[in-house]
């Protein structure tokens, strides 16, 4: 394996004294060392030992930019002779017997790497193998977060399956979204540094494409503190044989998360399924027809849109909240909830999920709880209308319960293809002209006296009035409404009819518009 001279000084600075500059080329172009014989040509791309004595030599020949020249030398020098790139303070000997380790320990990792992709093992097995060469930990990540393949010397350094999906990595997760750092390298090519002030721990990654686009990242982590640039061209070599191993479909078993994933989402989306066939599968993973469920529907921000995060939110989930089941859909997070396996209530649920929600900055509605699998789409219907109708009426909220917003969906359905002036009690809008041309304020006696359920005490009191004077303005009113008020069906149409002119305010005041000719 060819490797490069900045890697090389790095190496040899590990265990001798050298004098190398600062800017020697990073990209492996280097070939085994051979010992320089004085009047002898430069080939190109070798590494070549020399002594103090054959200096004077070297001036003399052609310049071979190619090719590096390793002084080695009892005293280093202050200022390196030309052609040399390199001074080492030890014996010829010393040097050569280094560089011939060196070139065969990665010549022997490119091999193995190779036979692996020949042998049609997985990208674990490539980690596995360039662990000793790196002797930091390595990981694949998906531009979504989730860990393809990771290694390292101690075995629970990678706890999860998606970065970001517990306590300890999400605040992580969390700043690399937000940092503009993390944008701008995207969709870099070849080997890069990412800093350790975003999330406190450096690395070197290189980017791996798929049709065109950044798919995957290779990343060696610093965790010594001590990684060199130069180890960059040997994350590119072993970044071209995982791309080799994604493009022939090295695949990761199917968890049985996953399979629950599946399930749910054909329930979900096959209208067609046979809900029998389906509630006899999350029998068999344990998610039994007995059991209450719930649904939630997460509105993703454009950020975590823009970095591909909703598999990383939806592992979270699955770890913080037990008998969870969260998978990406629709543009937003689907996640069931199994209250009977995680043993606790909608409450419950909603307070380990307020501070979620808004340390995230999501939005979020939430189906009511119900028992079997039958209702399952349903469920997952009434979470987004949750959401969307919440999100609409409350703009301040960010978790919106079925329940909070019931009553309100039921008025905006009703007045889908009606307005609400023409759904609401005939009698009423005669009642409320009255109150317009004669300057009488029945409307609001009616409605308080309605409200108070017909209590002719707690109405007069509210509206401060004698309680003669209500019952006269209540004869008045069933005069007009030519009703007795007495029928319960005509008591709650009332009550509807006051919320379908509350609708039609708010309207025009939205709107601006002048009040519309209500009858005839």
């Amino acid at each position: 394996m060819k490797l490069s001279p900045a890697f090389l000084a790095y190496k040899l600075s590990s265990a001798f004294s050298v004098l190398a500059p600062e800017n020697l080329p990073l990209s492996g172009t280097l070939e085994l060392p051979v010992l320089y014989q004085t009047g002898s040509a430069a080939t190109a791309h070798r590494v070549f030992l020399c002594t103090e004595e054959q200096i004077g030599s070297l001036s003399s020949l052609p310049e071979e930019s190619s090719s590096l020249f390793l002084l080695c030398t009892e005293e280093l020098p202050e200022e390196l002779p030309a052609p040399v790139s390199i001074a080492v303070k030890s014996s010829v000997s010393a040097v050569f017997s280094f560089l011939q380790e060196l070139f065969w320990t990665y010549d022997s990792w490119q091999k193995e790497l190779m036979q692996a992709r020949l042998d049609g093992k997985s990208i674990q097995h490539l980690l596995n193998l360039s662990l000793p060469v790196f002797a930091h930990p390595l990981m694949v990540v998906g531009m979504d977060f989730s860990i393809i393949a990771a290694a390292s010397e101690e075995p629970s350094f990678f706890p999860e399956k998606v970065f970001g999906s517990l306590d300890a990595t999400r605040p992580l997760l969390l700043s690399l979204t937000e940092s503009s750092e993390y944008a701008s390298v995207r969709d870099l090519d070849g080997w890069f540094r990412f800093p350790d002030h975003v999330t406190g721990l450096g690395s070197l990654c290189v980017n791996i494409t798929q049709h065109g686009q950044s798919a995957y990242r290779l990343l060696l982590l610093d965790t010594k503190k001590d990684l060199s640039d130069s180890e960059g061209f040997l994350l590119e070599f072993l970044a071209e044989m995982i791309h080799h191993a994604f493009l022939h479909n090295v695949m990761q078993k199917t968890s049985p998360a996953q399979s629950l994933h599946t399930v749910l989402l054909r329930a979900l989306d096959d209208r067609m399924a046979d809900y029998i066939a389906v509630s006899q599968a999350l029998d068999a993973l344990g998610w039994h027809s007995r059991h209450t469920y719930c649904c939630l529907y997460l509105q993703l921000s454009d950020m975590d849109q823009k970095n591909l995060t909703a598999n990383s939110v939806c592992a979270y989930l699955e770890n913080i909240l037990t008998g969870c089941s969260a998978f990406p859909h629709g543009g937003g997070i689907v996640a069931f909830f199994n209250l009977t396996l995680s043993d606790f209530s909608m409450t419950d649920l909603m307070e380990r999920m307020v501070h979620f929600v808004e340390d995230s900055s999501l939005n979020a509605g939430f189906s009511r709880c119900m028992n079997g699998h039958m209702n399952l789409r349903r469920q997952y219907i009434q979470a987004k209308i949750a959401l969307q109708f919440g999100t609409r009426k409350y703009p301040d909220k960010r978790m919106h319960p079925f329940n909070d917003i019931s009553f309100d969906y039921i008025l905006d359905q009703a007045t889908k293809k009606l307005p609400g002036y023409m759904l609401c009690h005939e009698r009423l809008l005669f009642l409320q002209e009255h109150d317009d041309s004669s300057g009488s304020d029945y409307m609001r006696t009616l409605r308080c006296y309605l409200d108070n359920h017909c209590n002719v005490v707690q109405t007069a009191r509210e509206l401060f009035i004698h309680r003669s004077t209500l019952l006269y303005r209540l004869e008045k009113i069933k005069e007009i409404l030519e009703s007795d008020l007495s029928s319960p069906d005509e008591i709650l149409y009332l009550m509807l009819s006051f919320r379908f002119i509350d609708l039609e305010n708010e309207e025009e005041n939205r709107s601006g518009s002048s009040q519309p000719e209500k009858h005839r």
